[in-house]
């Protein structure tokens, strides 16, 4: 545990960050290698790539609310750590255990009942549909393992702990594409299979942190309530409106989706191949935010609303050095990039798809680091309202934009639309973040 209340900000930060920028990178090749391996082992290579691709907006639709969940565990538990009250922080633990497991196998059971309508509702192309809803309705099966894993994480880091989510993952990532070569390369078991590689993965990975959070807040203090109404409630005061906001913003991509989808199955493969790669680069930007929440809400707990702005200022230098690095790589070698996914029977159509998409969205992450660092100080401190509103905004503007410059820019409308919503969101959260507001919404 990191005590991130006292001693130099960007060490401390930096410290911080670096296991949680690996586990991001490993999130996203751990979510990579199955778009890889279906890509260039399984039968009809371009038509199980696309399956896949075609179902991450509901994925992420699922991935949204784990995170939004986790979100607000972390936020309260942040900042009751940073307040020094430790037999708390352990009840806050146990409440957020049980109430989100609960939650997950109700999530469960519907996302595996309504699989083959919401493969249906994103337009899925015909030659593609079956294996859509079998990856779905697999995946709808691992939600509570999703959501386990998921609240462990924001915990330790919440504790100022981001190595030991680090050495889960390492080992889930390796698992998982260990078992995507076996199932898919090997035996050529096909699409199902890529879905239960991560379920299995996934799965050992949840039971791993939850186990080992349970050893460690056994420590914290004695003899503690195991839940807390008052905990659940301050923790469903910035979960819930995250998760609905995240759950928004999925049900707008699926809007774009069906967009992308009109576009057909080549389209899809080379997009979704881009999306995964984009995801990848977020991912690092994302971590670093995830980074100065955690440091915003120990500090906003001690009662010191100074140190957050310097925080925020780490944030902007350490993600726009990274932008500069992967716009120069995307650049020089975004065709190699997306050819990754693909194999002999890739199309031009596939690889255009990718390339353009990428080259757009790149240089629109100069603004998403500004509107993911707004964002996540508004989180720490528990102003869920600003985070809230930026996050939506952003979504309005993409989903209007991506329709509505479809008639000038075709399929380009998608990436510009990325990125313009991004410049939106960018230059209100900057208003919410110098108004200061957020330095009097301290939650413990």
């Amino acid at each position: 545990m990191k005590d991130m209340t006292r001693g130099k900000p960007l060490p401390l930060i930096v410290t911080f960050a670096i296991p949680i920028v690996l586990s991001a990178i490993l999130q996203q090749c751990y979510n990579m290698a199955d778009s890889i391996i279906a890509g260039n082992f399984a039968e009809n290579g371009m038509g199980a790539l696309a399956a896949v691709g075609v179902s991450t907006p509901i994925t992420q639709l699922f991935v949204g609310l784990g995170v939004g969940a986790g979100a607000g565990t972390g936020a309260v538990i942040s900042q009751t750590f940073g307040a020094g009250r430790l037999a708390e922080v352990k009840t806050t633990v146990y409440t957020a255990l049980m109430a989100l497991l609960v939650m997950s196998l109700v999530l469960m059971g519907v996302g595996v009942a309504f699989s083959p309508a919401l493969a249906t509702l994103l337009g899925t192309p015909g030659n593609i549909y079956d294996n859509a809803v079998v990856y779905l309705s697999i995946y709808m099966w691992g939600l509570p393992f999703l959501f386990m894993y998921n609240i462990a994480n924001a915990i330790f880091q919440a504790l100022g702990d981001s190595k030991k989510p680090l050495y889960f993952l390492i080992f889930s990532t390796v698992f998982n594409i260990a078992l995507d070569l076996l199932f898919v390369a090997k035996f050529h078991w096909g699409v199902a299979c890529v879905a239960w590689a991560t379920f299995i993965a996934q799965g050992s990975a949840a039971v791993l942190a939850v186990s080992v959070l349970l050893r460690k807040t056994a420590a914290l203090a004695g003899k503690v309530p195991v839940y807390d109404g008052h905990k659940l409630a301050m923790i469903a005061k910035v979960g819930i409106p995250t998760m609905i906001q995240n759950a928004i913003v999925n049900v707008g991509n699926l809007f774009v989706s069906r967009l992308v989808n009109s576009y057909g199955s080549d389209f899809i493969a080379g997009y979704s191949s881009a999306i995964k790669i984009m995801g990848f680069f977020n991912m690092v930007i994302i971590s670093v935010g995830n980074a100065i929440a955690t440091f915003t809400g120990q500090n906003i707990g001690a009662g010191n609303t100074e140190r957050p702005k310097q925080g925020f200022r780490i944030a902007l230098m350490l993600n726009w050095s990274f932008v500069t690095v992967i716009t120069v790589v995307t650049y020089l070698f975004g065709r190699q990039m997306i050819g990754l996914f693909a194999d002999a029977t890739a199309t031009e159509t596939m690889y255009a798809a990718g390339v353009n998409y990428l080259r757009v969205a790149v240089l629109g992450s100069y603004l998403f680091t500004v509107l993911n660092a707004s964002v996540c100080v508004c989180r720490g401190s528990g102003y869920v309202f600003a985070s809230t509103f930026i996050t939506l905004l952003d979504l309005i503007v993409r989903v209007l934009l991506a329709y509505g410059l479809n008639g000038w820019f075709g399929s380009d409308s998608i990436a510009l639309s990325v990125a313009i919503g991004w410049g939106v969101g960018a230059a209100v959260g900057m208003c919410f973040y110098l108004k200061g507001t957020w330095k009097k919404k301290r939650l413990v």
